[in-house]
């Protein structure tokens, strides 16, 4: 059926920057576009004065973990222990587990984790997992750890609170442990979520950061019931495994690092606040270049997690490797790319790597009293999430919420990427859309079909209320959520 959507501006993002005024679409396809309202038979979809822009696509999400979390327990609405244990002793059960999420133990009044025997009191017989805000730590009960396979790696002095690659072991095993069900209503939610927040697409990770791909093959399979588009990346550093399943994609949240507020993120000078500690490199450097000249070699791209300079200097060095041998476009993706320097930024630029980076954690941690300052001093802190410098480089800049850490929300991600606290790196509100369409239609080699508004492209329309301008409001409203042409919101 032909559906003519009308009554709206429609921008194009083609080299013309052609504004439209009703646009023509046919099984889920752009047909024509028009400048006023033809005189058609088709079905008329009224966008009641909407500004309408390609459909936004998320780059870096952990969908999985986002939809499953949001069923479970938001620790952030607590604000003293025992708030929290309040919140969990009528936490539902998913699969048979108990999960809480989004914890920070600065913004408890304790300013801890919750004490093991105050969990096992309340969840003494079945799996219960509590992640950190930046889910580089977490708190499990005894239950939970009598039940994992540890192996070599099992925790000496178990207090409750793991970190590091305890961390990862618990994360994976109670996701390993969910039933295909539970596995699906969290991908279920994960798409309503998106289509709220206003994205038509959204990439995810699936798979343990190791070598097991977890449900990914459930999921690709799944996905074509979902309303949204999901573009998976094999979590894993099996390269065979990756191409056995069709992926022309690898990594997503592989670390070459931690974070800094589990101060694990590596840096190339010490923390300003603990003069000792300089982060983690989670590999050796023979190890990424290994892998990353194989994974090249088999045209896969390759997306790897580093946010300390000393992590994104060891990544930049195995992707220079692999390029200068066998030079490809394959835009292999540095994830959160967070603390960087000049230097680095011109390597990037060379090697034709992309950034794939977060706005919001600048809104959360920048700023004159942010944590960034307060973990890195303020020289460094300015140093932090900088888009216009990485964007004017030309360098591939895309735009990723790394929800469920932040908000899966397309107007928060734009506000602040468009007042970024450092001003001099700050995005003017078209580039800023750019990462957002443009950009990520190229990040997943998509560029003919997704991130733009012009004929014979998908007919995918994320509609505000209002302009996006540089005088854009974070409460500005997603009018319609439109995916191939269906009107999800």
């Amino acid at each position: 059926m032909k559906k003519l959507f009308h009554n709206a501006k429609f921008y194009s993002l083609d080299k013309s920057k052609t504004i439209f005024d009703s646009v023509l679409t046919e099984d889920g396809i752009i047909i024509d576009c028009f400048l006023g309202t033809p005189k058609i038979v088709a079905k008329k979809i009224d966008l009641n004065r909407s500004f309408v822009y390609p459909g936004f696509i998320d780059t870096h999400t952990h969908s999985f973990e986002g939809g499953l979390y949001s069923l479970a327990v938001d620790a952030s609405k607590a604000d003293k222990i025992a708030d929290l244990l309040d919140l969990l002793a009528e936490a539902p059960k998913i699969g048979g587990m108990i999960f809480a999420y989004n914890f920070d133990e600065n913004n408890i009044l304790e300013q801890r984790f919750p004490l093991l025997k105050e969990i096992d009191k309340i969840f003494p017989d079945f799996p219960f997992l509590l992640r950190r805000i930046d889910g580089h730590s977490c708190l499990i009960n005894s239950f939970a750890f009598e039940k994992i396979t540890w192996g070599k790696n099992i925790p000496i002095g178990f207090d409750g609170v793991l970190r590091k690659t305890h961390n990862d072991i618990v994360a994976h095993w109670f996701h390993r442990n969910l039933d295909n069900e539970s596995i699906i209503q969290a991908y279920e939610k994960a798409a309503t979520i998106a289509i709220e927040g206003g994205f038509t697409t959204i990439h995810t990770m699936i798979g343990d950061a190791d070598n097991d791909a977890l449900h990914f093959e459930l999921i690709n399979n799944y996905k074509k019931n979902l309303p949204i588009e999901y573009i998976l990346y094999p979590q894993i550093f099996n390269i065979g495994k990756a191409l056995e399943l069709g992926s022309n994609r690898i990594g997503g949240c592989i670390l070459a690092d931690g974070s800094f507020g589990s101060y694990t993120a590596a840096i190339s000078k010490p923390y300003a606040n603990k003069p000792t500690e300089k982060g983690i490199l989670y590999q050796s450097q023979s190890f990424w270049n290994k892998f990353v000249e194989e994974a090249h070699n088999n045209d896969l791209q390759v997306a790897i997690h580093a946010i300390g300079d000393a992590a994104i200097s060891q990544i930049l060095s195995a992707y220079e490797k692999a390029q200068v041998k066998n030079p490809k476009n394959l835009y292999h993706q540095i994830i959160h790319n967070e603390l960087n320097t000049d230097d680095m930024i011109e390597r990037m630029q060379v090697a034709k790597v992309s950034a794939v980076m977060q706005p919001m954690f600048d809104r959360l941690w920048g700023g004159k009293n942010g944590f960034y300052r307060k973990v890195l001093g303020n020289d460094r802190a300015k140093k932090c999430n900088r888009l216009r410098t990485i964007y004017n480089k030309n360098i591939l800049l895309t735009g990723g919420s790394d929800w469920y850490i932040t908000e899966l929300n397309a107007t928060k991600e734009l506000h602040a990427a468009i007042n970024i606290h450092n001003e001099n790196e700050r995005l003017s509100s078209s580039q800023a859309v750019e990462l957002f369409t443009i950009n990520a239609a190229k990040l997943s080699n998509d560029s003919s079909r997704l991130g733009k508004i012009q004929k014979n492209y998908q007919a995918d329309f994320t509609c505000f209320e209002s302009e996006i301008s540089d005088s854009f409001k974070e409460n500005t409203k997603i009018s319609h959520v439109i995916k191939k042409g269906i009107l999800l919101k």
